[in-house]
């Protein structure tokens, strides 16, 4: 919740500060920069949490191993991000210095996710600090520009950068006091983090691309004032997933610690699918109720167009919620294929609604089609989920680790496979995995 804090108030500066057009720019960056960290990350934060958690032994050998994929993987990310860098700003050269700045910070999240998702597994709280540690030191640079006057789009992306650095740093050392390093790259635990990091992605991508489609098309068609406005409507109504989120992250290792299928596992899918569509909605309806008049008062007149956006994104973002739950849920009864089906699927409808929608409403459009987008991914997840066979453990995909010492198999394993939380495009740029990542992904600047 800090993190959604302090990423809000950061947007809030830059809102008011620079106007909707470089608002617009920032959250295109946002957006692009997010997938690119979902994709080049290759699913190693959950696989990293995975393997620390049930090979405690070898805990600093993976570690190392993941760091050093994830420095092959980031560099090719980066390698590609400033080739497209000119592409992705339409020819903009100012905001393709932007992209190239959001960019050359891929191997910096890239590795201190492998040190800060492994800290997840063994000590908790320092995995809260440190992935809180990059959003909160991000407002405090933003608000340092803010008081200069020097706020601009550069600076601020050079802010994020700058505490992107001292969260991995932070986490290295964290790693170091709990032993998790140094360790040793061995080229034998190369395959079976890669097999359950694609795994992850596979899942995962989907749904990171469904939260992420209609920013991703506004950032090539519209202006960026009103893709500034409709991040913020995007901003706005996405407070509440980190708290629905909790949810998922209770019930997924209670469902994977469970053999078999009985009423209790029912009723906890029941609860998890109606506190989380129950709390997102105590939430979102209130700010919908004011919007009218808070939008203005907190932003500016230059956003009173963000309103109309905000209230059509309200139910989808109750939607979006619920989905982010009942994906815990059908992990947890280790059937992520459903998932990702499932989102694909929505994906899909998201963009043939966009082609439809964008000519004749504009960027109200890409508000339409994410909240019908979301709610059919809903349906679909919860008619599966409810559908399930009492002695459904899943179809795999994901195949369970044999260890030589069976202690471990006792273990209570918490690995966040979730999502980074939905395109909160503030001044955090890392948090818990798709957001972001993510799945609450995907993890944004």
């Amino acid at each position: 919740m800090a993190s959604t804090l302090a990423a809000g108030l950061g947007g809030v500066l830059i809102a008011r500060t620079l106007g909707p057009t470089v608002r617009g720019e920032y959250a295109a960056i946002s957006a692009w920069f997010g997938i690119s960290i979902m994709v080049g990350g290759m699913g190693q934060p959950a696989a990293v949490c995975f393997y620390v958690s049930r090979d405690p032994s070898r805990a600093p050998d993976y570690v190392a191993t993941s760091r050093a994929m994830m420095l092959t993987t980031g560099a090719l990310t980066l390698a590609a991000g400033l080739l497209l860098a000119t592409v992705f700003s339409r020819g903009n050269p100012e905001v393709a210095i932007g992209y190239r700045i959001a960019f050359g910070t891929c191997i910096l999240d890239s590795v201190g996710a492998s040190y800060t998702f492994a800290l997840q597994a063994t000590d908790l709280r320092r995995w809260n600090v440190a992935r809180v540690s990059q959003p909160v030191l991000g407002l405090v640079g933003i608000g340092v520009l803010w008081y200069l006057q020097v706020l601009t789009l550069f600076t601020a992306l050079l802010a994020v950068a700058a505490t992107m650095l001292l969260q991995l740093l932070w986490a290295y050392r964290c790693c170091r006091l709990t032993g998790l390093a140094p360790g040793r790259p061995r080229l034998s635990l190369v395959r079976p983090l890669s097999a359950y990091g694609i795994a992850q992605i596979a899942a995962l991508t989907p749904a990171a691309l469904n939260a992420n489609l209609d920013q991703l098309v506004l950032s090539q068609t519209v202006r960026a004032a009103d893709l500034g406005r409709y991040a913020i409507a995007v901003s706005l109504t996405s407070v509440p997933i980190p708290l629905v989120a909790a949810i998922g992250n209770v019930a997924f290792p209670r469902l994977a610690a469970r053999r078999t299928v009985t009423e209790a596992t029912r009723r906890l899918q029941l609860l998890a699918v109606l506190s989380s569509a129950g709390l997102a909605a105590a939430l979102l309806l209130p700010l919908a109720l004011v919007a009218y008049w808070l939008l203005p008062l907190v932003f500016g007149d230059a956003y009173r167009g963000a309103v109309p956006l905000l209230w059509i994104l309200t139910p989808g973002t109750i939607f979006l919620a619920c989905n982010q739950v009942l994906g815990d849920l059908l992990r947890g009864r280790n059937h992520p294929t459903v998932v990702a089906w499932a989102q694909g699927f929505a994906a899909i409808f998201t963009v043939v609604l966009l082609v439809a929608l964008l000519p004749l409403v504009g960027v109200a459009g890409a508000a339409i089609a994410s909240t019908v987008s979301y709610g059919l991914a809903l349906v679909v997840m919860l008619r599966s989920l409810w559908k399930l066979p009492r002695h459904a453990r899943g179809s795999g995909h994901i195949k369970p680790v044999v260890l030589e010492n069976l202690a471990t198999e006792n273990k209570e394993v918490h690995v966040q496979v979730t999502p980074s939380r939905r395109r909160n495009d503030g001044v955090g740029a890392s948090d818990a995995m798709p957001q972001e990542h993510h799945a609450h992904t995907t993890r944004r600047f």
